[in-house]
């Protein structure tokens, strides 16, 4: 809460780009800490407390804000992913906090996409389902985060409206990467295609990662390869940059 009050927080973005074009699609919003004592904490540092404390809805609607007045000045083909707690979904007036965020900021709804983890549906809530109904009905779009790593149904993505599934890093640059993990993202790759959703592959590092993802079928790609997450001043940077080059240079090295 202090952190808030004192400015302390900001938000940093990070590119997704299509694997087509090499030109910016989404920017990811992550959260940063710089304590004036203990310097960056990361948010797996004071997610978890926040979650505990219940100061993540207040945090939560906080980020949206932030990462909704900045995407309003980006071009309006560029959209903005904003990570949500399933404690901050479940609470009260959750779909009500992000409106008001986009409202105040003048931004599109169809420009928001929400992710979510598979944890969220263990306890198959009825919150969680009015919540993501409300907000498709304005428009805002919904992604699957880190799919593979947890309770991973084929029944959620049936049940809700996702318009991406984000494959988790773990498939791309983990230690086990291999013939099982590469087939693993061709599967999930080829249901995206038939469903009409976006395959975004995490964690890319190198170009051999991003050729191998693409030819798997992914869509979408984020990592270091492309871009760290940046200042909002360096995000407008980025998006300027692609005005006077060729983004798909990037994709040919």
């Amino acid at each position: 809460r202090a952190a808030i009050q004192r400015d302390e927080l900001s938000i940093f973005f990070q590119p997704i780009v299509d694997l087509e074009t090499g030109r910016i699609r989404t920017f990811e919003a992550l959260v940063r800490w710089f304590h004036p004592e203990k310097g960056e904490l990361r948010p797996d540092e004071f997610i978890p407390v926040a979650e505990e404390t219940g100061v993540i809805i207040t945090l939560g609607n906080w980020i949206t804000a932030q990462a909704a007045k900045a995407a309003a000045q980006w071009p309006e083909d560029v959209t903005i992913a904003v990570n949500l707690s399933p404690v901050q979904i479940r609470a009260p007036g959750a779909a009500l906090g992000i409106l008001t965020a986009l409202r105040d900021a003048k931004l599109d709804p169809r420009r928001l996409e929400l992710e979510v983890t598979e944890s969220l549906f263990i306890d198959d809530n009825q919150h969680t389902a009015r919540f993501i109904e409300d907000l498709s009905a304005e428009g805002v779009r919904f992604a699957l985060d880190d799919f593979g790593t947890g309770y991973s149904s084929l029944g959620y993505i049936n049940k809700f409206p996702f318009k991406k599934i984000k494959v988790d890093r773990s498939f791309v640059s983990g230690p086990n990467v291999g013939l099982k993990s590469d087939a693993i993202i061709r599967a999930v790759a080829e249901m995206g295609s038939t469903l009409e959703m976006e395959i975004v592959a995490e964690g890319l590092e190198t170009i051999d990662q991003v050729h191998a993802v693409r030819a798997a079928g992914c869509t979408l790609g984020q990592g270091y390869y492309f871009s760290r997450a940046v200042p909002d001043y360096l995000a407008a940077m980025l998006l300027a940059q692609e005005q006077d080059s060729d983004p798909a240079a990037r994709l040919a090295s």
